[in-house]
């Protein structure tokens, strides 16, 4: 910390050869000066300026030296920077016969101390100064003073560059401080983005990086650069029976005993560890002579995991599944090894005995199938092959057309039909299962427009919802604008959900679905009955129709229990004044049950398969032709789609 006499000493050096001159320099700026009424005036500047270093009279208190050559005046600031007690302002006079001049020695002075005030004194304005900011910059710390001047003139000049010198000075302490906050924020940051909270290890992004340079290192020099990519398996339940303190400990553990082996008794191996999920870790090892030695590298991950951790008293046994790829043989990119590591891992862990994968051909082969699959399938949203397919919906009591689903296909240019199961994950992957939807729901949306301009359409279609578009925040703006472009009444359209998208997050979907039925649309649930415990998210939600899932209609007529669930969600429908519809109809043993058991709608390949849209008119047309009451008997429409 500074010492309290120099924070309030003001240090300036009048360099002139005159005596008489020095002499009036010492007494406008000595402390017993008496200021007139202009240096009174700055009173309240200098005090925000310095403070206590304004005396009761009014006047800043300055420590004056001087010297009569500029020889001399250049040895003082040079001592002065090494004693720390520095200048704020060096008085110069232009010329001092026969030594340096003023302008000589003020360069010198610069180049030794770059934040001193120097003020060249000269009787006139000649033209060897008419550019002496240039030569003696900086443009603000070199100033002009004319003589002869008035004594309140020069003590004000005094304080003024004094206070600039302190606001300066000021001013670069708090930018270095600043610099130092944002160094050490910066620090922080990239700790952050880089290293994983809980182990400290490197996080994916870092191990990206550190493979790459492990890549670039390895081109012009022998062995391969290896991932090792490792799961824990049942992690998620270790940690809920354990507690979070005790998966945490895991955690540590598990990365501090790969650290050990691989990179404190590895000499010069230079391996690098790292935290890349959840409950999984990368290990990348450079220079591994060959197969022998990966293959050993594997085990050796593999056995250090499963070997006993003790936590909380108690040993711990963990199952890993290993993942393994390598440069240059499976790529010469750090992401594309990875994820070739990544496949890998993923085999394995679908596998019963939790082993190690090694990277091949063939999966390279389908992740390449994949990727090509992803750019078609965006091709195929961009250029209008995503249509929709329609599904009628019959009414058992009147045999009429209740309803219709509309279901996504693929229609490839060959005219092939790629099904939804091939495509759908695809798109929630690739993260455009919001354009998909709004993609069908405009289909949709134009072709009932133009059945009710061509005679008449009153048959609610219904469009699916993903878990996805549930979280989209304008979801319901661009129902109503996809409806509001074609005028298509909002009772024609239903929203139709699985049950377990539904509940994926109650809390979100909850008041969207409310919007949307406050707007109008139907809101539907489909393949109900799969799977949740809980029944009471039906009050909660303007539910207006329970579709019974395929799966219990397939077993109607083989199974007794089968029959008595579906009896229970049509009676838990009926007491809910919920339409109930059961889906995946296809013999008429299991139509005559669902009309027996009291289902309003049934839908399925009994009634008809899903078609394009002119055929779905043609087959509509039909269906009013062909329907019949049988004197109050079984209605069975006929699947035109069928034959």
């Amino acid at each position: 910390m500074m010492d309290l006499n120099e924070k309030i000493t003001n240090r300036i050096l009048v360099v002139d050869d005159d005596a008489l001159l020095i002499d009036e320099y010492l007494r406008c700026l000595g402390a017993d000066y008496e200021p007139d009424s202009a240096t009174t005036t700055l009173t309240e500047l200098e005090k925000v300026l310095f403070g206590d270093e304004v005396d009761e009279s009014g006047a800043v208190r300055f420590m004056v030296e001087t010297r009569n050559q500029g020889e001399l005046a250049v040895e003082a600031v040079e001592d002065a920077i090494k004693t720390g007690k520095k200048y704020l302002i060096v008085f110069l006079d232009i010329r001092m016969p026969p030594g340096m001049d003023g302008i000589e020695a003020a360069k010198r002075i610069r180049k030794l101390d770059p934040d001193v005030n120097i003020v060249i004194v000269t009787g006139s304005v000649s033209a060897e100064i008419d550019n002496l900011d240039a030569e003696v910059p900086p443009a603000d710390k070199i100033f002009f003073f004319k003589k002869p001047f008035h004594a309140a003139e020069c003590r004000q000049l005094a304080a003024a560059l004094c206070g600039k010198w302190h606001a300066d000075m000021a001013l670069r302490r708090a930018n270095e401080e600043l610099e130092q906050r944002v160094d050490e924020r910066t620090a922080a940051l990239h700790k952050l983005a880089y290293y994983d909270p809980v182990t400290r290890l490197p996080n994916h992004i870092l191990l990206l990086d550190e493979l790459q340079a492990m890549i670039d290192k390895s081109e012009d020099s022998n062995g391969d650069s290896v991932v090792v990519l490792l799961d824990i398996e049942r992690f998620s339940f270790l940690n809920e029976t354990m507690g979070y303190d005790a998966g945490t400990e895991l955690l540590r553990s598990v990365g501090n005993r790969l650290s050990r082996a691989l990179c404190e008794e590895r000499k010069g191996s230079r391996a690098v560890i790292g935290r890349f999920g959840a409950d999984e870790f990368a290990v990348l090892m450079p220079g591994v002579e060959n197969d022998t030695a990966i293959r050993e590298l594997a085990e050796q991950v593999k056995e250090l995991v499963e070997e006993p951790f003790l936590i909380n008293g108690r040993d711990i046994f963990l199952k890993a599944s290993i993942g393994v790829a390598w440069h240059p043989v499976h790529g010469r990119d750090a992401k594309l090894i990875f994820r070739c590591a990544e496949a890998a891992l993923h085999r394995s862990m679908r596998s019963l005995d939790a082993g190690i994968t090694y990277y091949h051909s063939e999966m390279r082969y389908r992740a390449r199938h994949k990727f090509d699959m992803e750019a078609e399938f965006r091709s195929a949203i961009e250029n209008g092959q995503i249509k929709a397919f329609y599904q009628p919906q019959q009414s058992i009591k009147t045999g009429e057309l209740a309803g219709v689903e509309a279901l996504a296909r693929w229609i490839r240019t060959d005219g092939t039909v790629v099904m939804p199961q091939d495509f759908i994950p695809l798109s929630e992957e690739m993260g455009v299962s919001d354009l998909m939807f709004e993609t069908i729901l405009t289909d949709v949306c134009n072709e009932v427009a133009g059945w009710r301009d061509g005679g008449g359409w009153d048959v609610p279609v219904s469009v699916n919802l993903s878990a996805h578009q549930l979280r989209n925040s304008d979801l319901v703006s661009l129902v109503k604008k996809i409806l509001a472009r074609k005028s298509v009444d909002r009772k024609l359209i239903n929203l139709e959900l699985t049950e377990t998208a539904l509940l994926e997050d109650l809390t979100i979907a909850r008041p969207i679905l409310n919007d949307l039925s406050k707007f109008g649309v139907g809101i539907h649930i489909d393949d109900f009955g799969t799977g949740y415990s809980s029944l009471s998210y039906l009050a909660e939600l303007p539910v207006k129709t329970l579709k019974i899932d395929r799966t219990f209609i397939s077993k109607l007529v083989d199974s007794e229990s089968n029959t008595r669930v579906v009896q229970a969600i049509i009676a838990l429908g009926k007491a809910m004044q919920l339409g109930i519809v059961a889906e995946g109809v296809e013999t008429d043993q299991q139509y005559a049950l669902v009309r027996k058991l009291g289902c309003d709608l049934v839908q399925g390949f009994f009634i008809a398969k899903p078609m394009a849209a002119d055929r779905f008119r043609r087959w509509c047309d039909g269906h009013e032709d062909t329907q019949s009451l049988k004197h109050g008997s079984t209605v069975v429409g006929i699947d035109t789609a069928r034959t």
